[in-house]
């Protein structure tokens, strides 16, 4: 019987994908045959499953990977019942099952979807799968006690509702609060917890990224340039010397155009790699 595991959350912003990303990596470590399956998918271009897909080596038909978009997804629950969603996402999971030694599954991403009680149709479905689960709580900008009580309900709803929780996930914590959390749950909770720092790095657009969302020319600069994080975004008005004391590692100048000495001061401080910008 294919084994699968359900990565899955509570809420947006939890940087799950990271969590996705390095649980395919143990995957595949371990077993040939490792298949993805995302039941429901926004319109346009799905990048995880890109980057799983050329970072793994998949083979996988990309028309097996997902289940139904949210939009039929809703209009089938609000015509027909959960069950009716629920029974054919199964279908099409076990279309993908059958192939494969072990099943990534990408939970839904509670951003938009017009669906009522995500994770309970999460806990649902990887019962259905008979899935394993690791939920994922995010934890930007939030208090060590915040994230502690998250996490610990978080687990109690998908234990609640019957799901073999494998592992919990606090994503995004403060960096000084890390230890804290780390050793708290764990003392709290009868499964693996896991509690990963927030990495700016990981959520900044690349200088190319933010070139194609703006339709940009570029002037000047290579594949390099392009390709570097934009970690913080400082919008230059101001006298010079004060611009220049505003500027912080990695960030993008957005200046007006007629301001050429705030233009020549960032490509100064830049050179003097304080800051590179």
């Amino acid at each position: 019987m294919t084994r699968s595991v359900y990565v899955t959350g509570i809420d947006r912003g939890d940087g799950r994908q990271v969590v996705e990303l390095g649980v395919m990596e143990l995957l595949t470590r371990q077993v040939d045959r490792v298949g993805v399956f995302r039941p429901l998918v926004h319109d346009g271009p799905d990048r995880l499953f890109e980057l799983l897909r050329a970072r793994y080596r998949l083979s996988q038909d990309p028309a097996t990977v997902y289940g139904m978009d949210y939009h039929r997804a809703s209009a089938l629950q609000a015509e027909q019942g959960t069950d009716e969603l629920v029974s054919a996402l199964v279908d099409r999971f076990h279309l993908v099952a059958r192939d494969y030694d072990v099943v990534l599954v990408l939970g839904t991403d509670y951003a938009g979807t017009q669906l009522p009680d995500e994770l309970s149709l999460n806990a649902r479905l990887a019962n259905e799968f008979g899935a394993s689960v690791i939920p994922v709580v995010g934890g930007r900008r939030q208090s060590a006690a915040s994230v502690l009580a998250e996490t610990r309900n978080a687990y109690r709803a998908y234990d609640g509702l019957g799901c073999d929780v494998l592992a919990m996930v606090a994503n995004r914590v403060a960096r000084e609060d890390r230890d804290e959390i780390a050793g708290r749950l764990a003392s709290r909770l009868p499964v693996p917890t896991y509690v990963l720092p927030d990495e700016p790095a990981l959520s900044a657009p690349t200088v190319a990224q933010i070139a194609q969302a703006l339709g940009a020319k570029v002037l000047l600069g290579d594949d390099s340039g392009l390709a570097r994080d934009a970690l913080d975004f400082v919008f230059g008005g101001a006298m010079l010397p004060n611009f220049l004391s505003a500027l912080t590692p990695g960030c993008l100048v957005v200046t007006p155009g007629d301001r050429a000495d705030l233009v020549v001061g960032s490509l100064a401080a830049h050179s003097a790699g304080t800051p590179p910008i």
